[in-house]
């Protein structure tokens, strides 16, 4: 906000994109996946999740951006962020402190970022496209995605098959948090002026509308503990990684539409924050009730 030149610049250079292809190439290369659970025993919670975080949460975040009657930007953005899988990491980081199954985490989040790269454009064509809020053209932004996230994760797996380096040199474990760090440096920087002249008003609508999409996904993983009556390692993960949503993508697949998308910039990262705020506290509460419930 205070210097917004040098990030403005790597905007403009079309950064976003080679840090989506970074994280997926260093995620996949760090995987081992004969450590990761066989998918016939998070069969259910696999099924559940690409339900709620692929396929019933575009068409909530198109009911809360038109219940709303939120500007036409802002709502695309909005609508990108519901639509996109979850993050590579928090989601992960915040199952582990809950007391939850990490690498059940591990796994869903994978699976959904891969199945993503198909249900994307065609969500976004059944939401923004149905909507009339912007023209979106499944096929390109398909075979994008395709280059962006799929390219990238399975040449990282088969470079950890041929390479002997060690996957969890500290470069590697911090590289993939740097590169989202740059992208909500880069895409703040790019949107400071938006930012700093946004109406408070507007953020307010914006807080709400971001709060309730999460809300109504943290909710339908709540109620899916009572649908198929999962243990409660993998119930915890599915919470974090079926409600969570990713920035880096939302961001290239904003770019990949190709329009004037600073407003929409600005609702994906109103989005980021808020989920990782209300995450983390659940996280924290999660956590503190199972050591009392120990004891």
């Amino acid at each position: 906000m205070a210097a917004p030149a040098p990030g403005t610049v790597l905007h403009q250079m079309g950064l976003v994109p080679w840090m989506v292809v970074t994280i997926f190439l260093v995620n996949g290369y760090q995987i081992d996946l004969n450590r990761l659970p066989r998918a016939s025993r998070v069969l259910r919670a696999s099924l559940v999740a690409v339900l709620i975080s692929l396929l019933i949460s575009p068409l909530i975040g198109l009911a809360v951006v038109t219940l709303l009657s939120m500007p036409a930007d802002f709502a695309m953005g909005l609508v990108v962020m519901a639509t996109v899988p979850p993050t590579l990491s928090s989601a992960i980081v915040m199952t582990r402190l809950a007391g939850g199954n990490a690498p059940k985490a591990l796994f869903l989040t994978i699976l959904l970022n891969l199945i993503g790269v198909f249900s994307i454009p065609f969500m976004l064509h059944l939401t923004l496209g149905g909507a009339g809020l912007v023209e979106i053209a499944p096929l390109p932004i398909f075979k994008q995605l395709v280059l962006l996230v799929l390219v990238p994760f399975v040449v990282g797996a088969t470079l950890r098959a041929i390479v002997r380096a060690p996957s969890q040199h500290w470069l590697l474990r911090y590289l993939p948090s740097a590169c989202v760090i740059a992208t909500v440096w880069v895409s703040a920087s790019a949107s400071s002026d938006l930012l700093k002249a946004l109406d408070p008003g507007l953020l307010l609508l914006v807080l709400v509308g971001a709060f309730g999409i999460h809300g109504a996904l943290l909710l339908l993983c709540y109620l899916s503990r009572h649908l198929y009556r999962p243990e409660y390692g993998e119930w915890v993960a599915l919470l974090f990684t079926a409600s969570q949503k990713t920035l880096p993508i939302a961001l290239g697949v904003l770019a990949l539409i190709g329009q004037a998308v600073g407003a929409a910039m600005v609702a994906c990262i109103v989005f980021h924050f808020l989920q990782l705020f209300i995450d983390s506290m659940i996280a924290s509460r999660i956590s503190r009730s199972s050591v009392y419930a120990r004891r």
